[in-house]
């Protein structure tokens, strides 16, 4: 098999051809080991870095067996968020040119106009898992009808709660549907519970350690708990990033501390899941266009936030582990640019920068602010030593 060759791995032509379109020509490893799996209708446990491919080797295997002359809905896709739904649909519509219909499930849409859709008869869904579920318990969709499910982010759908509502949809499906989860780390629980999820499963691990770009420079700041907010705004007014995202562990917090900062003179915005998704949409396209310069919301919004020229990251809450912190770094220094992670951590948390640096295989400096509050250099690479 000739590896930079889609049609190879059993993609048509057609598809292959509107890759070229989006200036995609060679599959990448998780494309090539998955693909044929996927149209040969195994299913699958797969684990992958994060910006691996993952969305197109499942996608493009689904397209490819899907039968247009069907007036069924054939295929859905799971996704712990709404932004992540939204990303899922824009690149369907991208390969597919918009040849079938594609619908998107997520709480806070208007469900008349969603059901307005299901008429249209579109082939592919993808959305949430308590509106798809709430969609199925009304019959709103045949569930005997669905080919294949697709988990993705299998290891946020766990992390979030959300499994119990994905093991009813599974439940729904008839047993012979095929089951596809994709993630960037896999869950001790998924792979406990695989059996029963999904019976037999074939798991494939695409590189076990994700790579950082070594364009990012790692920092991390001890200070007092109580002295976050103000320490966070000393090193806003010192860095004067272009913009940047805070990452904190609570929807309740997100507010307050967007507030604190405008009151102190930053253009900054809260995002966070209990945000209606119109309002989730005007926060992230004023970020995304530059009218608000500091973004603050949680881990579970992480992997939906597609946003080019992010130059920082600032931890104000220590990521819950290594895979965490890889996904909120991960949304700066893209595409070769410098980018730069802050962590404010207290002193007996210092350890944990340790266990980042051993399995990420990156180095971080300490920093610290002088009377002037200028970030200074305390020692090179500590946590490494």
């Amino acid at each position: 098999m000739e590896p930079s060759d889609f049609i190879s791995l059993g993609i048509s032509r057609e598809l292959q051809e509107q890759l070229l379109t989006m200036e995609i020509t060679v599959p990448t490893d998780v494309q090539i080991e998955t693909i044929p799996a996927v149209l040969a209708g195994s299913n699958l446990v797969v684990q992958s870095p994060t910006g691996s491919g993952k969305t197109l080797a499942y996608l493009l295997p689904l397209l490819n067996k899907m039968d247009i002359e069907s007036k069924d809905m054939e295929f859905l896709v799971l996704t712990p968020s709404r932004e992540l739904a939204a990303q899922v649909v824009k690149v369907v519509r991208a390969i597919s040119a918009e040849r079938f219909k594609t619908v998107s499930f997520i709480g806070g849409a208007s469900q008349i106009r969603q059901l307005d859709i299901l008429k249209e008869k579109p082939k592919l869904a993808v959305g949430t898992p308590g509106r798809v579920l709430e969609l199925l318990k009304k019959r709103k969709i045949n569930a005997q009808a669905i080919r294949a499910i697709v988990i993705d982010e299998a290891d946020k759908m766990f992390s979030a709660g959300f499994m119990n509502d994905v093991r009813a949809i599974l439940k729904a499906t008839l047993k012979s549907r095929q089951v596809l989860f994709y993630s960037a780390t896999i869950p001790r629980e998924l792979r406990e519970d695989a059996p029963e999820i999904m019976g037999n499963a074939e798991f494939i691990l695409i590189g076990e350690k994700s790579r950082i770009p070594e364009t990012i420079e790692h920092h991390y700041i001890l200070c007092d708990k109580t002295k976050r907010n103000q320490l966070l705004e000393k090193l806003l007014r010192f860095y004067k990033p272009h913009k940047s995202i805070v990452f904190i562990q609570r929807n309740e917090g997100v507010g307050p501390l967007a507030g604190r900062l405008q009151e102190q003179g930053f253009s900054a915005a809260g995002l966070h899941s209990d945000l209606s998704q119109q309002h989730r949409r005007d926060v992230l396209q004023k970020f995304r266009e530059g009218a608000t310069s500091i973004l603050i919301t949680t881990d579970l919004l992480a992997r939906g936030i597609d946003i080019e020229d992010v130059d920082f990251i600032f931890n104000y809450d220590l990521p819950l582990d290594e895979e965490f912190y890889l996904h909120r770094v991960g949304r700066t220094g893209r595409a070769g640019k410098p980018g730069t992670a802050v962590t404010l951590l207290e002193e007996k948390q210092k350890f944990v920068i340790g266990k980042f640096s051993r399995y990420l295989k990156i180095e971080f400096n300490q920093i610290g602010l002088d009377k002037q509050d200028q970030v200074f250099i305390v020692e090179y690479n500590k946590a490494k030593k």
